[in-house]
């Protein structure tokens, strides 16, 4: 059986919804809008102070979920796509490169955005949870809009696709792994609670329908942005 009844759906258009997302997208666009004109040093000190930040928030949540008695190997290894993509921001942070740059913009903001704006908290919910919840999907928009606004990375040309291929690497990982521990890591397993649009039908043809959305929005992101020829 899944362990499904500690998650907690946030339903949408709430109060509590409103608030996380407000926090979320407006922390994203004034921390950007600040630091756009702020001198070089000065937007690379205050990267890598996110890293850490980011990074302290990651280990004290995995120390409060095992103090707490939460932690599990079903739900708590970091092999969702949100918990990846969140510790690629992180060392991107640190020291941006060019392949986690392009993890970041084409996987991470879709995610991160649809994880706020559909919120499952996998955990069950406290204050420290909510926070976390929505600091980590936060982040997930912050990194990859401030390495292309602030620090003007641009994506490779052929990338996208590149990075859907290494995706499918985390699939194939999970695939497996979640019939063997009765997981449900990036929802391979099991239909996620929340309230997606995307997720159309049963087993296993929301996957199907979950990659071909994915894909789509790779390509929209790729035609918003700017890449270059390399």
């Amino acid at each position: 059986m899944f362990a499904i009844m500690k998650h907690e759906v946030i339903p949408p258009l709430t109060l509590l919804w409103y608030k996380g997302l407000g926090f979320s997208i407006l922390a994203v666009i004034v921390l950007i809008f600040i630091l756009k004109n702020r001198k070089k040093h000065e937007q690379d000190l205050f990267l890598r102070l996110m890293s850490v930040s980011f990074f302290t928030a990651w280990i004290y949540a995995i120390f409060y979920e095992i103090n707490n008695g939460i932690w599990t190997i079903e739900d708590s290894l970091p092999l969702h796509l949100c918990r990846v993509s969140f510790i690629i921001c992180i060392i991107a942070s640190w020291r941006p490169k060019q392949w986690m740059f392009e993890w970041c913009l084409y996987l991470a903001i879709p995610a991160g955005l649809h994880a706020i704006l559909t919120p499952e908290l996998t955990m069950g919910r406290s204050n420290w949870l909510l926070f976390h919840y929505y600091l980590t999907h936060a982040a997930m928009l912050f990194v990859p809009l401030y390495l292309s606004f602030v620090k003007k990375m641009k994506a490779r040309r052929n990338s996208w696709w590149k990075i859907v291929l290494y995706l499918q690497i985390l699939v194939i990982i999970n695939f497996p792994l979640n019939f063997l521990v009765d997981a449900n890591y990036m929802y391979l397993h099991h239909k996620p609670l929340a309230d997606n649009p995307f997720l159309i039908g049963e087993w296993p043809w929301y996957i199907i329908i979950l990659e071909a959305v994915m894909i789509l929005h790779v390509v929209i992101i790729r035609l918003i942005f700017k890449t270059t020829r390399k």
